[in-house]
């Protein structure tokens, strides 16, 4: 398994050198804002799992922390 995952490593860095500057370009600011999408889709489903009971406030317990400020 791992040495199939090494070949097709190879063979798409083999590939990614084929494609022209503009069109690689055009593909990473396609990629970019999904890698960040899934970067704080991530983080937000780690808090959700770390998040225990107490540790967050309801729309109206923060409201009215916020009126006591």
């Amino acid at each position: 398994m791992r040495i199939q995952i090494q070949q097709l490593i190879t063979q798409i860095d083999r590939e990614i050198e084929q494609i022209p500057e503009d069109d690689l370009e055009q593909v990473c600011n396609v990629l970019e804002p999904l890698y960040y999408d899934l970067y704080a889709f991530r983080a937000i489903l780690e808090a959700q799992q770390n998040l225990k009971p107490g540790d967050s406030l309801t729309r109206d317990e923060a409201l009215q922390f916020l009126q006591l400020l």
